[in-house]
């Protein structure tokens, strides 16, 4: 080996930490997602499951914390979704029209004690979807107006005793 590519090789090494991770999801899951949870959670006078991040909270958690065969599962449903939009006549499901894509929805949604498949796709997106919502920040301060959010600790604070 030359010195050359030793130093290369070395650089490429230490560079790894800094480059960002891959992520889950691909570019058409990724629209997938978003369309379903736009649909489960959608912008109306409150944000929606979009304006707050949940399709990046839900590849997230497949990234970070779902198991290799969770997340397998997942992948696979979403396929399945767009399988079931193809035996309709369209490739994918955000190609579809609003009114199929909800009839398809509600149809798969019936489906959600399926432990595989679009059935299981679905019950777990509106989980997620659900769950990455009513945690996010914005929802939690200006929506629901709780603290689930500190800015710090405060260690000396006056002690009131409850009466």
């Amino acid at each position: 080996m030359q010195r050359r590519e030793v130093v290369r090789f070395l650089g490429a090494a230490l560079a790894l930490p800094f480059l960002p991770s891959g992520r889950t999801l691909n570019k058409q899951q990724q629209a997938l997602v978003t369309k379903i949870a736009e649909m489960i959670i959608p912008e109306t006078d409150t944000p929606g499951a979009t304006s707050v991040k949940v399709p990046e909270f839900i590849d997230l958690i497949l990234t970070e914390w779902a198991s290799d065969d969770e997340r397998a599962a997942f992948l696979a449903g979403l396929t399945d979704i767009d399988a079931h939009a193809a035996a309709l006549g369209t490739p994918r499901f955000v190609d579809m029209p609003p009114a199929g894509q909800l009839e398809l929805f509600t149809t798969l949604d019936v489906k959600r004690t399926d432990k595989a498949g679009a059935g299981h796709a679905v019950v777990r997106l509106k989980a997620l979807t659900v769950y990455g919502y009513f945690t996010s920040r914005v929802v939690q301060q200006d929506i629901l107006k709780t603290r689930m959010f500190f800015n710090g600790y405060d260690g000396n604070v006056p002690f009131t005793p409850a009466v």
